[in-house]
């Protein structure tokens, strides 16, 4: 039996196979920057691609009254479109949690290639939160628009009010959860630390009695570093945390909520780290060259003193 190369169902089961098998080996090989610039270049094409596709999968869900599926659906494929070629594999702890909902999500943001961690974890019955200004990003807008997400204007105190005063509203309408950045911008930051939360999440958990589902992502600059034009691919862990109920809790409890949220994120993610170097361990290090100057400083001024001391009394002698 021959198979012909130029039949039309040859070629579309070649594509996908080339794309996540082949791909990623030929990227492996190439120079650092090169493979960098191609990396990121598949990423944007699977975003451009499943933002055009997720408007017909919005449709559709939409149609057969299952809209609240839409995101599920879209991520799931996403993250194998951008991770697969790319190199970078999961390893996903506590993932029975996501079984949570509804409930308030809480990530780390580090970077813009957070999308590749939320399209592998991201929970069934959950729509974004996100900042206004991605509705008018070409086809992104739209399908977000379509999938139900909720958009804050942060230049806006009231709006944003109005916005999230819906959004309990609609949570409660059609059992859903929703997905939130704490930290409210991407971090960045060198070491296994947290940027201070937002209390926008803790007041929406605690308004809609939803339990906090806090998920950690790893500092990943082993596998993407923007800075140093580095996109190797590898392995990344997220835990998915042990849900943190609200039950009871009032306006008064917001401050306490989003400490006790943060510490427990920032313990695994500090656990997680691979530089060896986290927030604590930078204070330490920092306290003990100050320390060590100090005593350098008094050696050396205690030499100077005593070789000061000895030339008088040459002198005098």
């Amino acid at each position: 039996m021959t198979i012909d190369s130029s039949n039309p169902l040859f070629i579309l089961a070649a594509i996908p196979v080339f794309y996540i098998v082949a791909l990623p080996r030929i990227l492996a090989v190439l120079p650092q920057k090169i493979q960098f610039v191609v990396k990121c270049v598949i990423v944007l094409f699977a975003t451009l691609v499943m933002s055009v596709a997720g408007c017909i999968i919005s449709i559709v869900c939409a149609i057969i009254n299952k809209r609240y599926a839409i995101n599920y659906i879209v991520s799931r494929v996403f993250s194998i479109l951008s991770a697969g070629p790319c190199g970078v594999t999961f390893k996903v702890v506590g993932e029975e949690y996501l079984d949570t909902y509804p409930a308030i999500v809480v990530c780390n943001h580090q970077s813009s290639m957070d999308m590749m961690i939320l399209g592998r974890v991201f929970p069934k019955h959950c729509v974004v939160m996100a900042k206004k200004e991605l509705l008018y990003y070409p086809f992104l807008g739209i399908f977000m628009k379509l999938s139900n997400a909720i958009f804050i204007d942060r230049k806006n105190h009231k709006k944003a009010i109005e916005s999230t005063t819906q959004a309990v509203t609609d949570m409660a309408k059609h059992n859903s959860g929703i997905w939130i950045f704490p930290e409210g911008t991407r971090s960045r930051l060198e070491t296994a630390d947290l940027l201070p939360f937002k209390k926008g999440a803790f007041h929406l958990a605690i308004q809609s009695q939803h339990p906090i589902l806090p998920i950690v992502a790893e500092g990943y600059s082993h596998i993407y570093d923007s800075t140093k034009r580095s996109f190797p691919g590898g392995e990344l862990e997220i835990r998915v945390l042990e849900p943190i109920p609200t039950t009871g809790l009032t306006a008064d409890d917001v401050n306490e909520l989003m400490e006790k949220t943060r510490n427990v994120m920032l313990k695994h993610l500090q656990e997680m780290d691979r530089t060896g170097k986290n927030s604590v361990v930078a204070e330490v290090e920092e306290e003990e060259s100050t320390v060590t100057a100090k005593t350098t400083a008094t050696s050396v001024g205690g030499e100077q003193d005593e070789a000061s001391v000895k030339k008088r009394k040459t002198l005098k002698d």
